[in-house]
């Protein structure tokens, strides 16, 4: 192995470590246990039903702001191997106000109330809910190797 391959290697290795403590999105909570996960990569390893993400998501949310949303909400969440959540980071990228759009109760009603199926190891699901008219839309997120982000399938 030639010097060149063994520093790329080693940057490799150094910047996917850095990953795995990191959070996704720009806004940021500090109340989750960030000590060892991984992300999502090829395949959806937490396993959850989508529309249990939506039921979750929209549980404390009133009937007002689900009508008038619209955009995308990208959130990352730590699935426990005790299959509890904890929601991370997140972007907004709503036509609403992280206030109107009730970030905070997102957050608490993840946190409690987010039961996965499956949890084989800590993992950070980046899940991505699109507000269109009467509809949201729900994509997981996976990033690493060649790929970067791209979506994950079933």
């Amino acid at each position: 192995m030639n010097y060149k391959t063994l520093i790329l290697l080693s940057l490799f290795n150094f910047l996917s470590y850095i990953s795995l403590g990191q959070n996704i999105y720009p806004n940021k909570f500090g109340d989750c246990d960030t000590k060892m996960f991984g992300l999502e990569n090829d395949s959806i390893t937490a396993k959850v039903n989508k529309q249990i993400l939506v039921d979750v998501l929209t549980k404390g949310l009133d009937e007002k702001t689900l009508k008038n949303v619209s955009g995308i909400l990208k959130i990352q969440i730590i699935a426990y191997t005790d299959n509890s959540s904890c929601m991370i980071s997140y972007e907004n990228a709503t036509n609403l106000t992280d206030e109107e759009l009730q970030i905070k109760m997102i957050k608490k009603t993840i946190d409690e109330e987010l039961v996965w199926e499956e949890v084989p190891e800590a993992v950070s699901p980046m899940i991505e809910f699109f507000f269109l008219i009467d509809t949201i839309n729900v994509k997981r997120i996976g990033f690493g190797g060649n790929k970067g982000f791209h979506e994950l399938v079933d």
